[in-house]
């Protein structure tokens, strides 16, 4: 099953949006992930460190990188910003539109895998409206609450794909260390 485009946020364009300057090897520069007025779809906006403001913007999430060197190769797996993931499931947590909750369950499946969400309980909704989980962040009496969307696992994945990607993290969640936790 194809997934819905408003989880088709592009590549990295090695370009600063405000100025156009481009990145080289070895440039640092801020990615964020914004929510386009277009059917709340999110979008990539990289900026160079002298045009970067986010007290500007309103941004749904950012983070710093830097362009690597094209013979480098990755030795051992990248680490995930759990804080950042987390901080991305709260935000999603008033949502109302299905892409946004759709997104939110995924992240809460990570951040269960992570172990930095754990199930409390879970019960089914009437009608065939999938099923109600309540989550526990781990080391704290803090409580979520997030809904099915009723997403098939080839769903699942493609929007795992999706926050792969805007991430730019390894092909499996397992490859990310354990110790973070």
């Amino acid at each position: 099953m194809v997934l819905e485009p408003e989880y088709k946020i592009e590549a990295s364009s090695r370009r600063c949006r405000a100025c156009g300057r481009a990145f080289q090897v070895g440039d640092e520069f801020y990615s964020a992930v914004v929510e386009t007025e277009q059917e709340n779809r999110f979008t990539r906006e990289d900026y160079c460190p002298d045009c970067w403001a986010p007290e500007q913007e309103s941004f749904f999430s950012f983070w710093r990188t830097r362009v690597p060197q094209p013979e480098e190769k990755r030795r051992g797996p990248r680490l995930v910003d759990l804080e950042r993931l987390m901080e991305m499931f709260e935000r999603l947590g008033d949502a109302e539109d299905e892409s946004a909750r759709r997104f939110r369950y995924v992240l809460a499946l990570v951040l269960m895998r992570k172990r930095r969400l754990r199930l409390v309980s879970s019960r089914r909704l009437g009608q065939g409206r999938g099923e109600e989980l309540t989550l526990r962040e781990v080391g704290g009496d803090r409580q979520h609450v997030v809904t099915s969307p009723g997403l098939s696992e080839a769903e699942i994945e493609s929007v795992a794909d999706r926050l792969r990607e805007i991430l730019d993290m390894p092909e499996k969640w397992d490859q990310a260390h354990e110790d973070e936790a």
